[in-house]
């Protein structure tokens, strides 16, 4: 699928060979077959399946069997895919854009869950230095941040709901130990992708991120032919191409409200709500069974109710998700140091109702474009994720353009700020 206007030429490749190799020559074959130049960029979105068949590294050698070794690439793992061929929970896809009038770099940075503020650093000195001379003046940046990552404890497992109270005292022992030293737990994408806009006020960002298939065992990142772990991987633009970026939810307020009296340091474990044990006040407001939450239906419950937040110095209503209750412990995916928060709910048609939210802001002729959505929105949406593709694809029409699906998104823009939540829908659209 290829787009060309005036000198810009985008286009998305796409395979689902098993075969990690033969699925990256594949992909990359799409894409040169369509541009008549070489692209300046190209992004690559891959479920985890490839661990398993062959392997990233050799998803990545098959793709520069094809594409030319100076074209820069960065990607990673996501839990599904959308583009203008159908929708996918199994495979590989691509985006590339060949233009003229366009500046490009790559930057990346290491153990981002150890300290992802010197991570975002190490990115943010790579892109200065890159892009320090173009002349062009439209700015944007597409972050991929590894996402959490469950870590795995013996006998348990990668259980959710825990009550026995002395492997709970064990366990909040340890998750100093699992973060700083295995890197295992959450993400602290948000404090990369904080980091990385304080030092680029004036530029627009779209970001995501990367995940397995939901299970939050593990994921990757891929910058150019490396396979990363617990890293940030950026592509800056400048460019004379007009873009965008917008996040929307349309998640409402059930009129439950409360107020976090006691928390982590980082605020990301809630431990105590109006002054009372966390998980049985929750349940008790929302006036659920006391078994209502379990291991093997939490991706049908928890996830229709999110906690709702004001993000840091604005008034935009952000969401987290609960990922676990240890004991009384409510386990999130996002800290906030807002104490007030509002449980949200959603439905299927509100998930597809701010798609056309979002894109109508947008001109009617874009050239191409890419989407951050929430990995819970494919998984609360189901079937309906076909009429989700039917809306984006009725705005883009023969335009180029991917939905990944990845766990923590972001938009950042001069006007709006940084917006960081889950259960979102972010688009970056680029027009001629």
């Amino acid at each position: 699928m290829g787009y060309k206007l005036a000198e810009v030429q985008a286009t998305v490749g796409m395979s689902r060979k098993w075969d990690a190799r033969e699925a990256g020559r594949e992909v990359a074959r799409n894409v040169i077959g369509q541009l008549d130049t070489p692209p300046n960029f190209f992004i690559l979105f891959s479920t985890i399946h490839y661990k398993d068949h062959g392997g990233f590294q050799e998803l990545l050698n098959g793709i520069y069997d094809v594409l030319p070794k100076n074209i820069p690439l960065i990607g990673g793992t996501v839990t599904g895919f959308v583009n203008n061929y159908g929708c996918y929970s199994r495979g590989v896809t691509s985006l590339a854009v060949s233009y003229p009038e366009m500046d490009v770099v790559l930057g990346y940075g290491k153990n981002t869950k150890r300290n992802p503020k010197k991570a975002a650093r190490q990115c943010v000195k790579m892109i200065e230095n890159g892009l320090k001379n173009s002349k062009y003046e439209n700015k944007f940046l597409f972050n991929l941040i590894s996402a959490s990552e469950i870590p795995n404890i013996p006998p348990l497992g990668r259980k959710k709901i825990i009550q026995d109270g002395l492997i709970i005292k064990i366990l909040m022992q340890l998750f100093g130990f699992s973060q700083y030293v295995l890197q295992k737990g959450q993400g602290r994408d948000d404090e990369v992708i904080e980091e990385i806009t304080r030092h680029f006020p004036e530029y627009s960002m779209l970001g995501g991120g990367t995940l397995d298939d939901g299970t939050g065992f593990t994921n990757y990142q891929f910058f150019n032919n490396k396979v990363l772990t617990n890293s940030v991987v950026t592509l800056g633009i400048k460019t004379k191409i007009d873009l965008g970026v917008l996040t929307t939810h349309n998640l409402r307020e059930t009129g439950v409200r409360f107020e976090i009296t006691k928390s982590s340091k980082d605020g990301g474990i809630i431990h105590k709500i109006n002054g009372k044990p966390a998980a049985s006040e929750l349940i008790n407001l929302l006036n659920w069974p006391k078994d209502f939450l379990k291991d093997d239906t939490w991706f049908k419950t928890a996830y229709y109710f999110p906690l709702g937040f004001h993000l840091k110095n604005s008034n935009y209503l952000g969401s987290r998700v609960i990922v676990g209750i240890y004991g009384q412990s409510l386990i999130t995916t996002l800290r906030t140091k807002d104490s007030t928060v509002s449980i949200l709910n959603t439905d299927g048609r509100s998930l597809l109702k701010t798609i056309d939210e979002n894109i109508k802001n947008y001109p009617k002729e874009p050239c191409f474009g890419l989407i951050a959505s929430c990995s819970t929105r494919l998984i609360t949406m189901g079937d309906q994720i076909y009429l989700a593709r039917e809306k984006i694809l009725d705005y883009f029409k023969e335009k180029p353009f991917v939905v990944f699906y990845v766990g923590g998104e972001s938009t950042y823009s001069p006007n709006n700020g940084l917006i960081y939540t889950n259960m979102s829908f972010n688009s970056a659209v680029f027009w001629n």
